[in-house]
């Protein structure tokens, strides 16, 4: 006899949208887990595909080593439909962590580097230690990220350029979709960013998440927003992927929530 789906009589809530976390969603279906998409975030693009092609233009005139360095898989996703043929003809790739790498190599990239610890800290310190002076790195990155890693790249005598392209918004309507997927029970909320974290808490609006749900986070920094905001978090991947994100959710539920 076949064993049972690990994730079986679970409800699961997945806070990306379909399209972004389809293959998120097809894997928890599989395991048995009747999956609840309630998007916590939108992307909403910023730069033109003529910002982007210039953008790669510029790099294939600057010094060498030439470097892009990617910080989420929405980047990959979006700059790749535009320019990723040329992008790989004329830089070496970076991957702030497993996720955007994977990202990368679904698009048929060989990444040169992913950060061991994956944060703007780690991927700066990586770069710094294949020596940057006097190289050139392209960061395509959203609104409002971070300035650590440029600042830690030109400090270490690279040629810093930054395009803004895109935005994280919560869709309208969100509160009240989450606030409808609460009604039943729950076993599990998935997140997958800071971004994601944090717009679950706007979400709750003052109002606490009901104990028996388990709130599994991506990585460290996911879980660090999460509880920045006061969500108390029950798992956290081991690898910042979604492999790992399934890993610690499906191991957290079998140790501490089994099925009656």
């Amino acid at each position: 006899m076949a064993e049972p789906a690990p994730l079986r009589g679970r409800r699961i809530i997945v806070t990306r949208t379909r399209a972004n976390a389809a293959g998120l969603v097809d894997a928890l279906h599989q395991l048995g887990a009747d999956v609840v998409v309630v998007p916590l975030i939108a992307t909403v693009p910023i730069a033109t595909p003529a910002d982007v092609a210039d953008a790669v233009t510029a790099l294939a005139q600057s010094a060498a080593p030439r470097w892009v360095v990617f910080t989420s898989a929405t980047a990959v996703r979006l700059v790749f439909p535009l320019s990723g043929v040329e992008l790989v003809r004329v830089a070496s790739v970076a991957a702030v962590g497993p996720a955007t790498a994977e990202a990368l190599r679904e698009n048929g990239v060989s990444v040169e580097l992913v950060a061991a610890e994956h944060s703007a800290e780690g991927l700066a310190g990586e770069l710094a230690s294949r020596g940057m002076t006097g190289a050139t790195a392209w960061l395509p990155q959203a609104e409002g990220s971070r300035p650590v890693l440029a600042d830690r790249l030109r400090e270490g005598g690279a040629e810093v350029r930054i395009t803004v392209l895109y935005r994280n918004e919560m869709p309208a309507g969100a509160p009240e979709r989450l606030a409808h997927a609460l009604e039943a029970p729950v076993d599990a909320i998935t997140l997958t960013s800071g971004s994601t974290a944090e717009n679950l808490w706007r979400a709750l609006a003052g109002r606490t998440l009901n104990p028996g749900i388990a709130v599994v986070c991506i990585g460290e920094q996911t879980a660090a927003a999460a509880r920045r905001h006061g969500i108390e978090v029950a798992a956290v991947a081991r690898r910042s992927n979604r492999a790992g994100l399934i890993e610690a959710l499906t191991g957290h539920l079998a140790a501490r929530h089994p099925v009656p």
